[in-house]
């Protein structure tokens, strides 16, 4: 076996492992985000109050609300979910879900306050999609509900490149509960893997050896005797 044959063989086992991973990886509908730091945040404001005022007038005072970037990345999961209605047990629809997984999120000062990044699903709709951590969350074609009680919650929309959302996060009790409201922009990234960009860089190697080596048989051939 000669080395061009032998390269273009390689290349070709390489190119072909890339493509079966990166179809498992569009199969699984799994994807990482990287968050955009200068457009991303979580603001969080304090529970509770206290009595006195700063001229101690006895006036209520509620503590001040603090702003903290919001970086790192986490994977985007997509599924389709069979949901048995539950006012027509026998009609099933299938559900578009978004969750959050893998999660690497630095939210600085806030983390210590108790904010915690949504790791519940959201339904999809299109390019839009929303999510509550109550249970009333989805009823198709029946209009929305309502529940009781603070939860957290975050809508926006994706695009299969950048994700765009906004919601809601509490900490502590009923009557000192802290809020955080937090605003997050995710790219995906589009740069092929180095092991992708290698095994390309090998294939080319191989066809320009090829065509070198074609080349100059077709040059011996027409040379006079």
């Amino acid at each position: 076996m000669n080395l061009a044959v032998h390269i273009c063989r390689t290349a070709s086992a390489c190119v072909l492992a890339t493509l079966a991973l990166g179809a498992a990886a569009t199969s699984a509908h799994a994807l990482t985000l990287t968050i955009d730091p200068s457009l991303s945040s979580v603001t969080y404001t304090p529970g509770g109050f206290s009595f006195g005022g700063p001229d101690g007038d006895g006036s209520l005072t509620f503590p001040a609300a603090q702003t903290f970037a919001l970086s790192g990345r986490f994977d985007l999961r997509q599924e389709t979910v069979p949901i048995t209605l539950w006012f027509d047990p026998l009609t099933i629809v299938n559900r578009e879900e978004i969750r959050f997984e893998a999660i690497a999120v630095d939210s600085g000062g806030a983390a210590t306050a108790g904010f915690a990044f949504p790791t519940y699903f959201a339904v999809l709709t299109g390019q839009d999609f929303a999510a509550s951590e109550g249970a009333c969350t989805w009823f198709p074609s029946t209009g929305s509900c309502t529940s009781m009680g603070s939860f957290g919650s975050y809508a926006g929309s994706f695009d299969g490149t950048t994700l765009s959302m906004s919601g809601i996060d509490y900490a502590g009790d009923l009557f000192s509960s802290s809020r955080f409201d937090f605003t997050v922009v995710a790219r995906a990234a589009t740069v092929p893997e180095p092991g992708t960009l290698a095994c390309l860089a090998i294939g080319a190697l191989a066809l320009g050896v090829a065509r070198r080596r074609r080349g100059g048989r077709a040059g011996a051939g027409n040379m006079p005797a």
